[in-house]
């Protein structure tokens, strides 16, 4: 009954491994001490605790980490109400060494990095994510949800009770991904272009500043009712032409953008070990029709990501088509007993090298429209978003990467994405200023 009751239903029914945790902290609680949570340097983020008090997170971590370490919501049947402090108390509260301390775990952060970005959001809803482009490595997930929480203090947990105020939006928060989601649409047009021989005249088009697509009577136009005239797929994409890329959808075709989407992970899930699970949706565009294909290919529609797979889509583009998992925890060991090491490996092969070259050219001179000229900041590629969201929202992206780290950045109310070129070019400076060291 014993073995029943604390060995086998704990594997197979939360309830009952809720159950034996509470068994093992109560009779551990008093002489345990938690174990620490570094960075990738090996700098301490959480730490410091003694027998039956737990570990704490230093100013800025207290807040910068917040989201990652730990965090409450409303709703918290909808998401992990405990972050990596909860997922990872295995090892670091109940896995005891001699001295009856917890196992270290070792993250993929760089904690300047993430107290920087924290800094960037200046207290607005969003988020900032870097990865690693060759690894999938987490180097930054920051979030800020409506107030300021400080992992340290469970009575700043209590300070709203807005529903979902104090999730972490960048693993969590799902909006369509407005402009950024024509870079999909390119590469599946580049895909086509190189599969069927067609000509670089495939990708030309006259804009006049609307497009109805065949069959509908839904009129797209672009921001503030501007008109380009002739347009290709550079500078569609350098001005974000809402009207041009709807058309190139419908040439495209709805079940190519819908495999591009998909190698990109949209519509799937993402793992993230200790972490969580990234879940993000589309409609079947092989079967949609001309005006939700149109609407699909300029980022609104029906689809849903999260600013995480948007990070992710910059990364696959950023390491020659190629998705690395992502992850945050490197390794877990007990004194110089290993107990846990991540083993990087490949996602997704998304484009071929001929495709992900040319989509790389244009997003650099695109980048460049942003302020991100090559003379100050080396080598960057990006787009920006802005989605209409269903309750009236309007939420801003910007993705790009350098040679050595991709990003997301995303604002739950800013305006237009303009706003966010600035953000973008602090952090720039700051990852080559990292990537220089």
């Amino acid at each position: 009954m014993f073995g029943v009751k604390y060995v086998i239903n704990p594997y197979v029914l939360s309830s009952s491994a809720a159950t034996k945790n509470t068994v093992i902290y109560n009779a551990i609680k008093d002489y345990a001490v938690e174990g620490d949570i570094t960075d990738s340097a090996g700098n301490i983020i959480l730490g410091n605790g003694s027998a039956g008090v737990s570990a704490t997170a230093a100013s800025p971590e207290n807040y910068s980490y917040a989201w990652l370490l730990g965090y409450y919501s409303v709703n918290s049947g909808k998401e992990n109400s405990f972050g990596l402090r909860g997922n990872l108390k295995e090892y670091s509260r109940y896995y005891l060494d001699q001295a009856n301390k917890g196992a270290t775990v070792k993250l993929t952060t760089n904690t300047g990095l993430q107290n920087y970005a924290y800094s960037l959001l200046n207290g607005e809803e969003g988020s900032i994510t870097v990865l690693e482009n060759k690894t999938g490595a987490i180097q930054c997930l920051t979030s800020q949800s409506t107030i300021d929480y400080n992992v340290n203090d469970t009575n700043t947990l209590l300070n709203t009770t807005v529903e979902s105020s104090q999730y972490r939006r960048g693993t969590y928060e799902v909006d369509p991904p407005g402009s950024t989601f024509k870079v999909v649409t390119a590469a599946a047009a580049l895909k086509k272009q190189e599969d069927e021989s067609l000509s670089d005249s495939f990708f030309d088009y006259v804009d006049n500043g609307t497009y109805v697509p065949a069959g509908s009577d839904f009129t797209i136009t672009n921001y503030a009712n501007r008109s380009y005239g002739n347009v290709n797929l550079e500078s569609g994409l350098n001005h974000s032409v809402n009207t041009y890329f709807a058309n190139l959808g419908v040439k495209v075709g709805g079940k190519l953008i819908q495999d591009m989407a998909s190698k990109f992970m949209i519509g799937k899930t993402i793992e993230i070990p200790f972490l969580g699970t990234i879940s993000s949706s589309i409609d079947d565009l092989s079967k949609a029709d001309t005006a939700e294909i149109a609407q699909s290919a300029f980022g609104q529609g029906h689809t849903q990501v999260t600013p995480f797979n948007m990070a992710l889509i910059a990364q696959a583009i950023a390491n020659n088509g190629e998705m690395m998992a992502p992850y945050i925890v490197s390794s877990i060991h007990s004194g110089k007993l290993p107990l846990y090491h991540f083993f990087q490996h490949k996602l997704s092969t998304v484009l071929d090298s001929t495709v992900d070259t040319k989509l790389k050219a244009i997003m650099h001179s695109t980048a460049v429209g942003y302020g991100l000229n090559e003379a100050q900041y080396g080598m960057v590629y990006a787009k920006t978003g802005t989605a209409e969201c269903a309750d009236g929202r309007i939420h801003t992206y910007i993705i790009g990467f350098t040679e050595k780290y991709s990003f997301c950045i995303s604002m739950n109310n800013s305006g237009t994405s303009e706003t966010l070129w600035g953000t973008a070019r602090q952090l720039v400076n700051y990852l080559n200023q990292i990537a220089a060291k």
